[in-house]
């Protein structure tokens, strides 16, 4: 069971990074990141793209994150108190998104 961390705070610093080959590079359209990153109360924590809700700077978030063995934080969980959304990582999302780009 890896060590999860519950961040409650808000957005600030996002970014969107897509994937192509080995680059990476930061894009302005949400809908071709493949990862999501942002601060929650100062912390860096990031995010795979799949299905993930819209957010903005200034949203009130709490994110259950996975704290990887570099030191990262990914997010599993996210509840927007701003808007209302949900979202929960799903492997099954990840695996389907990724065999059809």
């Amino acid at each position: 069971m890896p060590d999860q961390q519950t961040l409650r705070g808000v957005v600030s610093n996002l970014k969107y990074i897509q994937q192509t080959g080995r680059s990476m590079r930061y894009t302005d359209k949400p809908e071709a990141a493949t990862t999501v990153s942002f601060e929650v109360g100062g912390r860096a924590v990031a995010a795979m793209n799949t299905d993930f809700p819209p957010i903005k700077e200034g949203d009130d978030v709490e994110v259950v994150c996975a704290v990887n063995p570099r030191g990262g934080m990914e997010v599993g969980q996210l509840h927007n108190h701003t808007t209302g959304s949900d979202w929960q990582f799903s492997v099954r999302r990840a695996t389907w998104k990724g065999l059809f780009k």
